[in-house]
């Protein structure tokens, strides 16, 4: 939502709107230009304060401009009241004891942090905050989670100095030392036992309802992600229950018997909904393919798809699309309660990972905010998703991630829950029939990513061989076994876990 600059010895409140940004001798801080966000400051005589948030609808849109005057009390009461906002923000204070910063409870884009001697640095894209830094040594706790697939949503990124800002937690920095505070864990619910008259699809299509009535959007403006999945294909219903044909969908077309299935879904809820579609075929977008490669740094997180995925948003960008709706938080939602995970051994993890990296996954814990409101794995995809939508001029809405339907899905039994039983039923009392309610071919990527490593994968291994890496220099992959890996792709001859190499290639792009 914001990129920043601000020296930490600043002593004047004086700042000003200019052009983009409020300045203030060479600090800066520029809020992220969309009309799902608005921006508000004030300043006493020694204090200034700034948020960038997300606007509620139907209410007067906060302009930006130059910090209003107010008074010490005035402005104790208004600093309270921003605090209190309930949809994502980021609240910025400047006085004499340091910068403080904050973020909100749920906020679909991230800000991450870096800082030196005397200045903060923050940036809603981690790759526009490694190159600040004099010194680019990798975090070996993140770097093995990365490698071994056992991401958390966690203040470590990458990069030793780089945080990312969790939500509802606070930084503050002084003297050239920064601090991050943590929240308090949030309170969860347990099943509840439903009411003999209980409407439960009911009230999950009044929830769901109220939860997008909450946000501030424009629906010619607005696309729904609409895969053929269970949770975008609620999500998409409920769209097209506000607003019919007003909205585009579009989606990555799978290959072969699985992406016919996903064609004939797809034209099933879109005749009933009217969408403007788009559809791209995945096997077009390969990962790896240098023909598509991003002209734009990448971040260590982001998903190995991301050629189609961003093509689909430029070519819903260039029809007028600025918000774009998606099915994230789904699988949590109606998720049933994890069973304890034993430790990894090192038959668990690929043959390339060395010794050193499993044992940094002995530390993986590290980092880890208290329980948030939501879950773990869904903060992390609002994290790990947002650079790529906001590259693209976007804002995304992720209604199953809301708290609200969080709470709602905890307080379900599991009869509710199991199998997405409470999504299949809400589609299936919409008049879809067995196919689209319960497909009997899965439908993912698998086809797609073998092909790309049939294709790619040798030349891409060998190439990374060649120029170095570091994550080869930073003893976390072994050379030898990679090239091992490359040979049997060349002959078509691969392993179970060589489709995992994928993410090895991933992370040392991000890297280099």
């Amino acid at each position: 939502m914001l990129s920043m600059r601000i020296d930490g010895t600043l002593t004047s409140t004086s700042w000003e709107w200019a052009g983009d940004r409020w300045r203030s001798g060479s600090s800066w801080i520029s809020p992220y230009d969309h009309p799902a966000l608005e921006t508000w400051s004030a300043q006493d005589s020694q204090r200034v304060v700034f948020q960038i948030r997300e606007r509620a609808p139907g209410q007067l849109l906060h302009s930006p401009g130059t910090p209003r005057p107010v008074s010490a009390r005035a402005y104790n009461e208004a600093v309270a009241e921003a605090s209190a906002w309930e949809r994502a923000h980021h609240l910025i204070e400047i006085t004499p004891n340091g910068i403080t910063m904050s973020t909100g409870a749920h906020c679909p884009a991230p800000v991450y942090l870096t800082a030196d001697r005397s200045t903060l640095r923050g940036h809603w894209d981690v790759t526009c905050l490694r190159n600040t830094m004099q010194h680019q040594r990798l975090d070996p706790i993140e770097i093995a989670r990365l490698l071994a697939l056992t991401g958390h949503y966690s203040t470590r990124t990458a990069w030793q100095g780089i945080s990312l800002l969790t939500e509802r937690s606070s930084a503050w920095f002084h003297d050239g030392e920064l601090r991050v505070r943590m929240p308090e864990p949030a309170r969860h619910d347990e099943a509840r036992e439903l009411a003999p008259n209980a409407r439960v699809l009911d009230g999950y299509e009044r929830l769901l309802d109220a939860v997008l009535a909450d946000h501030h959007y424009v629906p010619e403006q607005t696309a729904i992600e609409l895969s053929g999945g269970m949770d975008s294909s609620n999500v998409a219903m409920s769209l097209a229950a506000r607003h019919g044909p007003l909205l585009l969908s579009g989606a990555l077309i799978q290959e072969g018997a699985a992406g016919e299935q996903q064609t004939r879904r797809r034209e099933a809820m879109i005749h009933h909904a009217g969408f403007r579609d788009t559809v791209l075929r995945a096997a077009d977008y390969l990962p790896m393919d240098p023909q598509h490669a991003p002209r734009v740094p990448l971040g260590p997180h982001e998903e190995i798809y991301i050629a189609g995925h961003s093509r689909l948003l430029a070519t819903w960008k260039a029809e007028g699309v600025l918000w774009a709706a998606a099915g994230v938080g789904g699988d949590e939602m109606l998720s049933l309660p994890p069973e304890p995970h034993p430790l990894l051994a090192p038959a668990d993890v690929p043959r390339w990972l060395t010794p050193s990296t499993f044992e940094a996954l002995r530390d993986q814990e590290s980092g880890i905010p208290p329980a948030p409101p939501i879950s773990d794995s869904t903060l992390r995809a609002l994290a790990c998703g947002a650079p790529m939508y906001l590259r693209a001029g976007l804002w995304p809405l992720y209604p199953l991630a809301d708290p609200a339907m969080w709470r709602f899905g905890q307080w379900l039994p599991f009869s509710w829950r199991r199998n997405k039983h409470l999504a299949r039923v809400r589609l299936q009392r919409l008049g879809f029939d067995l196919e689209v309610t319960h497909p009997p071919l899965r439908e993912n990527f698998h086809d797609v990513l073998h092909q790309a490593l049939s294709r790619f994968g040798p030349i891409t291994i060998l190439r990374m061989l060649d120029t170095g890496s570091p994550l080869i220099e930073g003893q976390f992959v072994d050379a030898d076994e990679l090239a091992a890996v490359a040979l049997r792709l060349e002959q078509q001859q691969p392993k179970e876990q060589d489709a995992m190499v994928t993410h090895v290639l991933r992370l040392h792009h991000a890297l280099i």
